[in-house]
């Protein structure tokens, strides 16, 4: 089986580089790649979760795909848990219904054969107290029994393991609480990968048994962060290169691949209308 995750794709209604980056990455992952399925692990579109017509706009570009395409949502199409999210943008349960209307579902999972089950879920609402947290987790533990004894491919927005582990001021990954709370209800699988986006950046890295994957973005490259620190900067972390990653299962071995898509155009978020005008829009709001 072939799998393609694909990542922080940030489309706009606006047009400009990023639907432009997208529409040649379906290209490619059409004609050149060939997926069974496909996974956007989220960050659907550009930077706010209370645009309609950029929802309508990313999941019409989504319909271009030939394979099957499920697609998970990231902070910018939620909204935040905790007290202090960016610009004030809370997740709630209006935004994530929002969401599924527009998407479907926010999980999901698929037994490819009695060794693989693949499962894609909502790292968004995790420690966010809203009721769809709780019908999540009463859904992960149906899950997590149903998938017993095989490997499983685990797909999600944010990151179980944080870049920058003493870094705590921005949401880089899952909260350690919920992360040990989901591993342990997966004790009696193999969680043999861990796909994950949000840090625009490509990186496989071991954590125990298990591969955690960093799916690099296909809209924009970002050559530095605030969370950056003397010791370590984030560039340093990963491939700062726009792409995709595939997944190829058979039998009982799995491999990853980081794929350059040769004509994305790399710019920075700040060189783009489409994303200087959805932030101006966002800053203004806040100070409304």
């Amino acid at each position: 089986m072939r799998i393609v995750q694909i990542s922080d794709t940030h489309i706009s209604h606006l047009g400009g580089v990023t639907t432009d980056n997208f529409s040649r990455l379906v290209e490619f992952v059409n004609d050149e790649l060939h997926p069974d399925l496909i996974v956007n692990s989220g960050d659907v579109s550009i930077l706010t979760p209370d645009s309609e017509a950029d929802r309508e706009a990313a999941y019409k570009l989504h319909q271009c795909f030939n394979a099957p395409v499920a697609v998970l949502p990231g902070n910018h199409d939620l909204g935040e848990p905790g007290d202090h999210p960016w610009m004030g943008l809370s997740v709630t349960s209006e935004r994530l219904a929002n969401f599924v209307a527009t998407f479907g579902s926010d999980h999901f999972v698929q037994l490819v054969d009695e060794r693989w089950a693949i499962v894609g879920m909502n790292s968004e609402i995790l420690s966010s107290g809203l009721p769809e947290e709780d019908a999540q987790w009463a859904w992960l533990e149906i899950v997590a029994a149903e998938v017993a004894g095989r490997s499983v491919l685990l797909f999600l927005h944010k990151p179980l393991w944080s870049p920058l582990p003493n870094f705590t001021e921005h949401a880089l990954a899952v909260d350690p609480a919920d992360r040990d709370r989901l591993l342990a209800l997966f004790s009696d699988t193999r969680v043999r990968v861990v796909g994950s986006g949000h840090l625009h950046c490509y990186r496989a890295k071991y954590q125990g048994a298990t591969m955690a994957i960093w799916a690099p973005s296909s809209a924009f490259i970002i050559k530095g962060m605030p969370q950056e620190t003397e010791e370590i900067t984030f560039n340093q972390l990963g491939l700062n290169q726009l792409g995709v990653v595939e997944y190829r299962i058979d039998g009982d071995e799995v491999e990853a691949y980081f794929r350059s898509v040769p004509t994305l155009r790399e710019e920075e978020p700040w060189e783009m209308t489409e994303f200087t005008e959805t932030m101006a829009a966002i800053e203004a709001a806040a100070r409304a």
